[in-house]
C-alpha cells in the first residue's frame, strides 16, 4: 500500500511489490489497496479496562467448555457405584449411583455429539444476532442444564441433559473464539487469544480437584464424588457468563450488518484515547467487504453466496485450521491425559491422582506462560517447537514398555520425564497456538464459518482419537501405540514448516499474501520502528 511504501521510505522502494491475490470473491486487489494493509501504532490501538473486562467474562465460555468435558472424570466411579480407594466393598452412597457403565459410557459419549451441533448453531446465531447475545443463550442454557444434572435423578432424563450440556458448550467455544479475535487490538490479539486455550485447562482443574479433593460424599470412611453439588459450580460459571449482555458487542459484527455509528460506539468503549484513525482503519475493510459482495451478487437473495461458500475461496487457510486441529488431537494428549493415572500406575509411581493433578497444575502454568512467548517468539517456532517435544516425550514412553517387555533397563523417572516434556510442548504450542492461528488466516467475513469448522473438527477429531486408541493397544502394543503418535508429532512439526506462515504483528491481508507469495512483508513493529525516526523529524 501507498502508506506502508511511505513508512518504510527507501527500503520499500527496493522490496518488490506484493502480488495481487488471484483469489475470486472479496479480496480482489482493489480492495488490497485501502486501508487495511496495516493498522495504526498510536493512541486508537491502546485497550480499555471494558476490553479485558469482556475478555475475562467471555473466557468463561472455555473454563465451562473445560469444565463440562471433564465432569466425567471424577464422577465416573460414583455415578456407576463403582468402589474407590483401599476397600472393594465399600460402594458409593446410592442416591449418587445412577447408571450402569453401558449407561454412564452413552452418558460420555454423547456430550462430543451435542458439542459438534452446537458449533453450527453457535455459527448461524452469532451470524444473526451478534456475538454478546449468542453467548449469553449459551450461558442461560449451561444455567437450565446444569439444574437438570443437579435436580434430576432418573438416568434417561441425565442423558439428555448431558446432550444439552454438550449443545451449549460447541455454541459458546464457537463464538467466544470469535469475539476475542474481534474486540482484540493487533498487539494483544496474539496474547488474548490464548485466554480460550488457558481457560479450558483451569475448567479441567477445577473440576479434577473440586471432584477428587474438595466436593466429595463419605462413605464408610471413603470419599467419592458428590457430582449433584459439583454441579453447582458449572451453575456459578454460566451466571458469570451469562453478565456478557453488559460488555460491548464485537465492532466488526455491527459494522458488517450496516450499523457503523454503533459500531464506532462500541469501539469508543474497547479503546482508550483518540479512535479515529482506528476507526477509519478498522471498519473501512469490514465495509468494503460489505459492499463488494452486494456488488458481486444480484439483489435476490436465492443469487447470494453462502457464508459457508465463502469460506472455502481459502482453501489454504481451511487447510491449516483443519490440520492443526487434527494434529491437535492426534498427537495423543486426549489419551494422554485421560489414561495418565493409569500410566503413573504402571510405572510404579505412588499416589497417581497426586501426579495428574501436579501435571495439569503445571499445564495451567505453562499455558500462561505462552502468553509472554506467542508475543516473542511468534506462532510459528512453538507450534515447531511442540512437535518436535511432543515426538521426543512418545519416543520416551514408547522406549519405557519396549524395555519392560524386553526385560532392559527403565524406570518411572523416564515417564514422569516424558509426560513433563509432552505437557510442556503442549501447553506452550499445539494447545493453544491453532486457536490464534484460525483468527489469523482468514478474513472477517469468513470467520464466522471458519471458527464453526474448526469447532466441529475438534470435537470429530477428538471422539476418533479417544475411539481409536481403546483398540490400538491391543492391535500395537503400547510401545508402537506411542511410536505412531511419535510419527504424527514429527509429521506435525513438516505441515508446520511446509504450510503454517508466521502471522504475529501481521494484519490479515499480510498473512493472505504471505500464503500466496514467498516475498516477506514487514510487520507492524517494523513499520512503527522506520516511521518514528520520520515523526521526530
Amino acid at each position: 500500500s501507498r502508506r506502508w511504501a511511505r513508512a518504510m521510505g527507501a527500503e520499500a522502494a527496493d522490496r518488490p511489490e506484493p502480488p495481487p491475490l488471484e483469489q475470486p470473491g472479496a479480496m480482489e486487489q482493489p480492495m488490497m489497496e485501502s486501508l487495511s494493509m496495516d493498522l495504526p501504532i498510536g493512541a486508537g490501538q491502546v485497550p480499555s479496562n471494558r476490553l479485558f473486562m469482556a475478555v475475562f467474562v467471555c473466557a468463561f465460555s472455555p473454563v465451562l467448555y473445560g469444565f463440562s468435558l471433564c465432569f466425567t472424570s471424577p464422577a465416573q466411579s460414583t455415578m456407576e457405584g463403582s468402589p474407590k480407594g483401599w476397600d472393594p466393598q465399600v460402594l458409593p452412597p446410592e442416591d449418587l449411583s445412577v447408571f450402569t457403565p453401558t449407561e454412564f459410557t452413552i452418558y460420555a459419549t454423547l456430550f462430543n455429539l451435542g458439542a459438534v451441533a452446537g458449533a453450527f448453531i453457535g455459527s448461524s446465531s452469532m451470524d444473526r444476532i451478534g456475538r454478546k447475545k449468542a453467548l449469553g443463550i449459551s450461558a442461560g442454557a449451561h444455567v437450565v442444564f446444569w439444574f437438570c444434572n443437579l435436580l434430576v435423578t432418573r438416568p434417561m432424563l441425565l442423558i439428555p441433559a448431558r446432550i444439552m450440556v454438550g449443545l451449549a458448550v460447541g455454541m459458546g467455544s464457537s463464538v467466544s473464539l470469535c469475539y476475542i479475535g474481534e474486540i482484540a487490538t493487533i498487539r494483544l490479539r496474539g496474547s488474548l487469544g490464548l485466554v480460550n486455550q488457558l481457560s479450558l485447562v483451569a475448567g479441567m482443574l477445577i473440576v479434577n480437584i473440586a471432584g477428587d479433593y474438595g466436593i466429595v460424599a463419605r462413605s464408610y470412611g471413603q470419599t467419592f464424588c458428590d457430582w449433584r453439588r459439583l454441579s453447582i459450580i458449572g451453575v456459578a460459571f454460566a451466571i458469570v457468563l451469562s453478565t456478557i449482555m453488559a460488555m460491548p458487542e464485537s465492532p466488526k459484527w455491527l459494522a458488517q450488518v450496516g450499523r457503523e455509528e454503533e459500531a464506532r460506539r462500541e469501539l469508543r468503549k474497547l479503546r482508550e484515547g483518540e479512535v479515529t484513525a482506528e476507526e477509519e482503519d478498522e471498519l473501512a475493510l469490514i465495509t468494503q467487504i460489505c459492499a463488494h459482495q452486494d456488488a458481486d451478487v444480484g439483489s435476490t437473495t436465492s443469487e447470494r453466496t453462502s457464508a459457508a461458500a465463502k469460506l472455502f475461496e481459502y482453501k489454504r487457510s481451511v487447510i491449516i485450521a483443519v490440520g492443526l486441529q487434527f494434529f491437535q488431537h492426534f498427537s495423543g494428549y486426549d489419551a494422554i491425559m485421560m489414561y495418565a493415572s493409569d500410566v503413573f500406575a504402571q510405572a510404579g509411581i505412588r499416589n497417581p491422582p497426586f501426579f495428574v493433578s501436579v501435571l495439569m497444575i503445571g499445564q495451567v502454568g505453562l499455558t500462561f506462560s505462552a502468553c509472554v512467548f506467542v508475543g516473542r517468539c511468534g506462532r510459528r517456532p512453538l507450534l515447531q517447537f511442540a512437535g518436535v517435544a511432543m515426538c521426543l516425550a512418545h519416543l520416551g514412553m514408547s522406549y519405557h514398555h519396549l524395555a519392560l517387555e524386553h526385560g532392559m533397563w527403565t524406570s518411572s523417572s523416564v515417564v514422569l520425564a516424558s509426560m513433563a516434556v509432552y505437557v510442556t510442548g503442549y501447553s506452550i504450542g499445539m494447545g493453544p497456538i491453532p486457536w490464534i492461528v484460525v483468527a489469523e488466516v482468514f478474513p472477517p467475513e469468513a470467520l464466522g464459518p471458519a471458527s464453526t469448522l474448526t469447532i466441529a473438527a475438534n470435537w470429530l477429531f477428538a471422539l476418533a482419537v479417544c475411539a481409536l486408541f481403546r483398540v490400538m493397544p491391543s492391535l500395537a502394543g503400547w510401545d508402537g501405540t506411542y511410536m505412531i503418535f511419535a510419527w504424527i508429532c514429527f509429521a506435525c512439526f513438516a505441515f508446520v514448516t511446509a504450510a503454517v506462515p508466521e502471522t504475529r504483528c501481521k494484519s490479515i491481508d499480510q498473512v493472505l499474501w504471505l500464503m500466496r507469495s514467498s516475498v516477506r512483508l514487514p510487520t507492524v513493529r517494523e513499520l512503527g520502528a522506520h516511521a518514528a525516526p520520520k515523526a521526530a523529524a
